[in-house]
């Protein structure tokens, strides 16, 4: 079934131990990508990670996927909060989701 972007429910994954007003900034962050497209929404998912060492650089990765109408959107982002981490993701997402775009309109 295909959904509009107003429609589509935006299935996010938080890793145990993850605040969870997290994963509404996560829906807001791919639903206002979804906001750019007129194409059909299969499906959204975002899935947030974090490495157990406080040591490592950049320790929270943000992963997105969205079916556009069987185009699959893959964005991933890596930020020292998982907040940093939705930001960058949300960027590249909507870098694809342009660059898509101007592909289909040549």
């Amino acid at each position: 079934m295909s959904r509009t972007h107003d429609e589509v429910e935006v299935n996010v994954q938080l890793q145990p131990g993850m605040e969870p007003q997290v994963q509404y900034y996560a829906r807001d962050k791919v639903t206002a990508v979804l906001g750019h497209t007129d194409r059909p929404v299969l499906f959204a998912r975002v899935r947030l990670d974090q490495i157990g060492n406080p040591a490592a650089d950049r320790p929270v990765t943000a992963r997105a996927e969205i079916d556009l109408n069987g185009r699959v959107l893959h964005a991933e982002a890596h930020g020292d909060t998982p907040y940093e981490a939705l930001d960058l993701m949300q960027d590249r997402l909507q870098s694809r989701l342009d660059r898509q775009h101007a592909h289909e309109h040549r």
